[in-house]
């Protein structure tokens, strides 16, 4: 465990209490010390007078000390007469008072802040020693109700410093305790704050990421299920004909079709597994390739390498094509188009309408419109999910990674990808990118 003064509850602690002690105290001590000043410089002279007025009683009237005493104030300044014996004991001069005293026959001692200040006046061979009376000593009085506020306000200093360290470390400790539980694995976890500060802004953030990655880890265990799923299949299948192809005298045209089937499967797996590794890429991937080209003619080309598969469905193409220059990574946009074109392909049906228009404003849009089967409502707000395949979903591939894959390309150019779609209607898939890609 760290020390106190080494965490942030301590630098807060000292940095806060010193905010609030210093405007206090400073005003309080200089009040304190031009006061204090002041009133020992009265008491000094009250002391010196009382001293001359016994002292001239004594000398002119030719009065006792008790006699003179009689005739001054006592209640408020106490004079007693002393030996030198007795002086030198009662009080502790330096050599310069001493010196005064010899030399001038009378010395002011200073009090100090705990002691009382004398005045020592010689009279024949006796001193008279004047100091204030402890009762009713305003020295004493000042030095003791400033002791008192300074105490007060350092205490009130440090408890209102405790509480405001202890309002705003309170919540830290509950961020990091929280911290704490999400590396133990408990994402489940949201920490109540009702805030409006830059803590709360943090709590809000923290809570916001526990959030995302609870919605990680289902999707981690659901892609790792999925996964699973589509390696067994074409695994099993590879397995199982595999064996009935070892068994002796199996007929040639069944040794063909085993063989066939083994070879589709194959071809399945390495389609599942490329995609696989190309998404895995692109969810680790930021556009660094990115060049000018014309996007259009991109579409154009994407049409003719598809050529075989619209004319054989004898597709009527509906173009609209405006030319434009795009700052874009080319290779990652020909997945795109191949994969939507694709899909519209194949989902048109013969003889079908193939609309593709592509404009610029802001942004570029690009919009490809089929006349298929569509998609239902309830299967439309999955279709993007990774292994997704419903009965209408647009997947080609056989395991439902193409749309996931062009919708990761997409965001990675700053834009955006929707399907809008009518069950028995058709299907319409529109990319809109800002023209140079993401700022």
């Amino acid at each position: 465990m760290k020390p106190f003064f080494q965490s942030i509850s301590g630098r807060f602690f000292l940095i806060l209490f010193g905010l609030l002690l210093l405007p206090l105290l400073i005003p309080l001590g200089a009040t304190f010390f031009f006061q204090f000043d002041s009133v020992r410089q009265d008491v000094a002279q009250q002391l010196a007078e009382r001293t001359g007025t016994v002292e001239r009683l004594m000398v002119e009237q030719e009065l006792s000390f008790a006699s003179a005493s009689r005739y001054v104030e006592q209640s408020v300044i106490e004079t007693t007469e002393v030996s030198a014996d007795r002086l030198q004991t009662m009080v502790s001069l330096s050599e310069t008072e001493t010196e005064t005293l010899r030399q001038k026959g009378e010395v002011a001692v200073a009090g100090t802040f705990s002691e009382r200040p004398l005045h020592i006046r010689q009279v024949g061979e006796r001193y008279l020693v004047a100091t204030p009376n402890p009762d009713q000593d305003l020295v004493s009085s000042i030095r003791n109700s400033s002791l008192v506020g300074i105490g007060l306000t350092i205490a009130v200093a440090f408890f209102l410093t405790w509480f405001a360290v202890r309002l705003v470390t309170r919540r830290i400790k509950r961020i990091s305790e929280a911290a704490v539980e999400v590396t133990q694995g408990n994402y489940d976890i949201q920490i109540p704050d009702q805030g409006n500060d830059e803590v709360a802004n943090l709590i809000q953030n923290f809570n916001q990421m526990t959030v995302a990655l609870q919605r990680n880890e289902y999707l981690a265990k659901d892609l790792a299920a999925a996964i699973s799923h589509e390696l067994k299949t074409p695994i099993a299948s590879i397995h199982g004909f595999s064996r009935l192809l070892a068994q002796p005298g199996l007929p040639e045209d069944k040794q063909q079709h085993y063989i066939r089937i083994i070879g589709q499967e194959s071809d399945r797996l390495s389609r599942l597994t490329s995609n696989l590794v190309r998404l895995s890429r692109l969810d680790h991937q930021s556009i660094i390739q990115r060049k000018a080209y014309r996007f259009d003619e991109q579409v154009r080309h994407a049409l003719l390498l598809l050529e075989s598969q619209w004319t054989d469905k004898h597709l009527i193409l509906d173009l609209e094509l405006a030319e434009v220059t795009v700052v874009w990574e080319e290779e990652l946009m020909q997945q795109v188009l191949l994969n939507l074109l694709q899909n519209a392909v194949y989902f048109s049906p013969a003889n079908g309408i193939l609309s593709i228009r592509l404009t610029q404003a802001t942004d570029v849009t690009l919009t490809i419109t089929d006349q298929g089967k569509g998609i239902s409502a309830a299967e439309l707000p999955f279709v993007f999910d990774r292994f997704y395949q419903g009965e209408t979903s647009r997947t080609t591939d056989g395991h439902g990674l193409g749309l996931s894959i062009v919708k990761r390309i997409v965001e990675l150019h700053g834009g955006a990808v929707t399907l809008d779609s009518t069950t028995g209607q058709g299907t319409s898939a529109q990319i809109q990118i800002p023209q140079k890609g993401p700022a």
